[in-house]
């Protein structure tokens, strides 16, 4: 019997392939590379042309050196420490207008692949939109996730959603605020981890595209809710212009906007593009 390869093991493409593409997983091509400079932007590439990549397709990189996060910032990972990998969508089913979702279904994919894979032990929650938040008291950032529209239009358009998780980081390469699976004593492998938030993300998806991308109808939204760390907590939500905004995060709709309820009783709704960052409030 295949024994299980320790967390900072090369990814066996081949059994990735076996267990996740055709004919019997749930995507149509999974590739694993040993660089690269971005994921995101390798599908990005390949949403239209003489060679598009078709839907639920995979890219997974051993290390990316020009991985970015929301509004540009760097994501870096060395090889053997993460998981660095996007994959593309075309959602004919759900009209573009709530294409916003997909984020918000990638990082619940990563909670409940958290939860699969640890047994439970390690806390997981979201930080809205879309950030993993691994541990207690105080929680820290284990995985974020990027999502592009490529400029293809008609049936060249998709979506690419980009994930950066921390599976065996140690603490000397975390950055201030990070956390990893490892850092807070999960022994897992690179490997599970990866089907397990594949496979998570494949139902979400499969659910989102059934119900037409009604959220509400899908049963997504209480998903969501039920694991958002964000909610009910006084929050500091600092939008373009340096414009701030106090209160207490009260509730993420349908369209997957933060709602946020000012010590005034007046209910202010953001989106996460017109969002720079959410804090907690000062205590």
């Amino acid at each position: 019997m295949r024994g299980v390869p320790p967390p900072d093991a090369p990814l066996d493409a081949g059994a990735l392939r076996r267990t996740l593409g055709p004919p019997a997983g749930p995507w149509a091509s999974v590739t694993v590379v040993e660089r690269t400079g971005s994921t995101n932007a390798d599908l990005l590439a390949r949403t239209g042309g003489a060679d598009p990549a078709p839907d639920r397709s995979v890219l997974v990189a051993e290390h990316q050196d020009a991985g970015r996060g929301r509004r540009d910032r760097t994501w870096d990972d060395r090889a053997g420490e993460g998981l660095t990998f996007s994959v593309l969508l075309r959602p004919r089913e759900v009209a573009v207008e709530r294409w916003g979702w997909a984020p918000l279904l990638a990082g619940l994919a990563l909670v409940e692949a958290v939860g699969e894979v640890t047994g439970r032990s390690v806390p997981a929650a979201l930080k809205w939109p879309n950030d993993l938040l691994l541990g207690a008291d105080p929680a820290a950032k284990g995985a974020g996730v990027l999502a592009e529209v490529g400029a293809g239009q008609g049936p060249e358009r998709a979506l690419v959603v980009g994930i950066g998780l921390n599976v065996a980081t140690p603490a000397a390469d975390l950055p201030t605020g990070g956390t990893s699976l490892a850092e807070q004593g999960a022994d897992v492998g690179r490997e599970a981890v990866l089907v397990a938030v594949l496979r998570a993300l494949a139902d979400l998806d499969a659910r989102w595209r059934a119900a037409f991308g009604d959220v509400v109808a899908a049963g997504l939204v209480d998903d969501y809710r039920a694991h958002c760390a964000t909610l009910g907590r006084e929050v500091r939500v600092l939008l373009p212009g340096d414009r701030l905004l106090e209160g207490r995060a009260v509730d993420v709709d349908r369209d997957g906007r933060l709602a946020v309820r000012a010590p005034d009783g007046d209910t202010t709704v953001v989106s996460a593009g017109d969002v720079v960052h959410v804090r907690p409030a000062a205590r």
